[in-house]
């Protein structure tokens, strides 16, 4: 290892895929993968870690294959959280700024991180610990608002604060495997912020814009405006439940569920004239089964309905619906579903497009990380990095907070109904008669 390289690295524990990646900086700012290993999911589900022998297995081997690959001991790694244990709130602080004759005076970064620190102190339930606490509007003397308070003069500075805390027994079983695996918890980031920094430029957040991070346990949601992020969420259900309806509904072994999913699957059901059929080959003393696609189109909408339904009723919460002039990017492994954009749209109303990672990477000969699913590795990655380049402050947090506004229920479903009719053929893609 040379000692005058910088390096980078990142653990992506999820519900579907455990990652690890080893990066490089160039001399033009750019990361370069020289390290990369990634294995199925066990002792994962939904986020959290339920089974630690299992999840340490794996999380050993990816790791070591890693550092063996990039020939670079890994000793601390970035690593995300998500999960329905998240909780989150707002808080409020202030502090006085007067000198001995009680003028005003100049605010520089101290006075921003004593008021940082005071958020930190926050009452939270017991049973969790803050994760992130982040600024939204500072305000001076009570009736000037700032983004950026350093520099300003001031008797009083005060700022709303976001809070994001996570159960404590999830984050001691995470550390836990992750110590076990000789390596070290640097930074524990909440996924859907990580996602951001791989997906989303200056623009997109100034415009205002929500993230939809689709993996395999999770739906993590991240919203931004005016360059701040206003609202996060996480919603307990991914991919893998999709693959569990598919299973359950048409009688399948859990893979070949899967296979069907990736290779035939759609967000969007329109029923055809023809019937196309799709032949699974038995296993054992299983029978060949024949599918009707139609049913298998079926069990997906119905899901990806229920989730963006979800997903609609956060960015309502978010207060922000109204100003989110990019719209909303969908990335992770579940975005690949064809016809999900048109159905994201139908169900929000907003612009829809889909995210793809990696921006400061160069090519690699070892990975393409331009992929959906690795949204949340390749921000895992970035977190230090930005923050050596000065982009991102140390303390850059993230939370969300949740006003009383009309529910949504069904809404998808009305809307997913009405449009169906003014779909036309180009909008859908078409599969005929084939084996899986």
């Amino acid at each position: 290892m040379e000692k005058d390289k910088k390096y980078y690295t990142a653990l992506d524990i999820g519900t579907s895929k455990i990652c690890a990646i080893i990066a490089e900086q160039t001399e033009n700012n750019k990361l370069s993968i020289i390290g990369f290993a990634e294995t199925d999911s066990e002792g994962v589900s939904e986020g959290m870690i339920q089974n630690l022998i299992k999840a340490t297995s794996k999380i050993k081997e990816v790791v070591q294959k890693a550092s063996e690959m990039a020939n670079v001991p890994i000793k601390d790694v970035n690593v995300g959280i998500a999960g329905k244990h998240i909780r989150s709130f707002s808080t409020h602080h202030s502090i006085g700024l007067q000198n001995n004759e009680n003028e005003p005076i100049e605010i520089n970064s101290n006075h921003v991180k004593r008021l940082e620190e005071r958020s930190k102190m926050a009452v939270i339930p017991t049973n969790h610990k803050i994760i992130h606490s982040m600024h939204q509007k500072f305000t001076i003397d009570e009736d000037h608002d700032s983004v950026d308070p350093i520099g300003e003069f001031g008797k009083k500075l005060e700022a709303d604060f976001h809070i994001i805390s996570a159960n404590k027994v999830d984050i001691k079983i995470m550390e836990e495997s992750i110590r076990r695996s000789n390596v070290r918890c640097k930074n524990l980031i909440l996924e859907p912020l990580a996602s951001s920094l791989a997906l989303l430029d200056e623009n997109d957040k100034e415009d205002g814009i929500c993230l939809v991070d689709i993996g395999g346990g999770t739906t993590d949601i991240s919203i931004f405006h005016d360059n701040i992020i206003r609202h996060t969420a996480v919603i307990p259900l991914g991919g893998d439940i999709v693959t569990q309806d598919i299973k359950e509904g048409l009688g399948l072994p859990k893979h070949h569920a899967e296979a069907l999913k990736i290779k035939f699957g759609k967000a969007l059901y329109v029923k055809r004239p023809v019937k196309e059929f799709v032949k699974i080959k038995g296993e054992g003393q299983r029978e060949d089964k024949k599918i009707l696609l139609d049913n298998l189109y079926k069990i997906i909408e119905a899901r990806m309905e229920e989730i963006f339904e979800k997903v609609h009723q956060e960015i309502l919460n978010s207060g922000m619906s109204e100003k989110l002039s990019a719209g909303i990017v969908i990335t992770g492994g579940g975005s690949q579903l064809l016809n999900l954009k048109q159905q994201v749209k139908y169900i929000t109303g907003l612009d829809v497009r889909k995210g793809f990672p990696s921006s400061y990477l160069t090519k690699s000969d070892i990975v393409n990380l331009e992929f959906p699913k690795y949204s949340t590795s390749v921000g895992l990655l970035l977190w230090d990095y930005i923050n050596s380049l000065n982009l991102l402050s140390k303390d850059e947090n993230v939370s969300f907070r949740k006003p009383s506004l009309p529910k949504v229920n069904n809404f998808g479903k009305l809307v997913t109904e009405r449009i169906k009719g003014f779909l036309k053929d180009d909008d859908l893609t078409e599969f005929k008669d084939e084996n899986l």
